[in-house]
């Protein structure tokens, strides 16, 4: 693996060292939860303590799906999220999750979510709901995010999550969608890698549960800063460990800043 090491100013690494908050630098967490997660504790998996979280790092803005919505009830998770984007405007933002063995509750829910305000995506959980991303019980979310259009954050584990998503993004090719976790394993970041570079609409994020050392200076050399956002999966795991696998990569700082916030704002910019 050769690694893009960057010769040029180093301002994200210094403030780090120094133990300070990327105050001067735009950083939006794509990938975040909400609440309390039934597998394992969570020292605190409330709002206010994921922003003591953000603002120890300098993370502006968090985007966000409740545990409970991946898991037993959407519509509880939804709500939510709501109360966070209302209790913390501008800090938080949602995702409108939804389930697709209640297929028929997926359009109201996206209405009155987003006729609310603060959400700004869509984010399914094919895994914990039994099936996969292409699953044509999710068409009403698939075409609401088009018509809108809106951001799409969806869970990836293994080459055929990512490979029906491709499907997806081909057939609703004016949505923008981000493989969380970029497949999970190695084996599948190098199919991840493939798909990105033959899709424009296609991104992937940091929230890498299995880590690997050097894991974002390859992506970044593989398919450009451009192509990827931060997220971090808190507050299912601590947000300074993707965090810091972006600040201390050894890529340039431009990279750096397009990862950390830029990527983000460009997508929903352009929502």
């Amino acid at each position: 693996m050769t690694h893009v090491v960057d010769n040029g100013d180093a301002a994200i690494m210094a403030r780090v060292r120094k133990g300070q908050p990327l105050v001067d630098t735009l950083v939006i967490d794509c990938h975040c939860h909400l609440g309390e997660y039934r597998g394992f504790h969570i020292p605190d998996a409330s709002a206010e303590g994921m922003l003591k979280s953000m603002d120890a790092l300098g993370i502006e803005k968090a985007c966000l799906t409740a545990h409970a919505a991946i898991g037993p009830d959407f519509r509880l998770g939804n709500r939510l999220v709501r109360d966070a984007v209302r209790h913390h405007p501008g800090r938080f933002l949602g995702y409108v999750t939804l389930n697709p063995h209640y297929e028929k509750e997926m359009q109201p829910e996206l209405e009155e979510c987003f006729a609310f305000g603060g959400f700004v995506g869509i984010k399914l959980h094919p895994g914990l709901h039994g099936t996969t991303p292409d699953d044509r019980r999710y068409a009403k979310a698939y075409g609401f995010a088009a018509g809108k259009p809106c951001p799409m954050l969806i869970h990836t584990w293994g080459a055929p999550d990512l490979l029906a998503v491709e499907k997806m993004a081909r057939e609703y090719a004016g949505t923008r969608y981000i493989m969380a976790h970029a497949g999970g394993s190695v084996p599948a970041m190098e199919t991840a890698i493939e798909i990105v570079n033959r899709n424009a609409n296609v991104f992937i994020d940091t929230a890498f549960s299995m880590a690997y050392e050097g894991n974002v200076e390859w992506l970044t050399e593989q398919v450009g800063s451009e192509k990827i956002l931060f997220g971090s999966d808190m507050p299912f795991f601590d947000p300074r460990i993707d965090f810091g696998r972006v600040v201390w990569a050894r890529i340039p700082e431009e990279g750096k800043r397009n990862i950390l916030g830029l990527n983000m704002k460009r997508l929903l910019e352009a929502s």
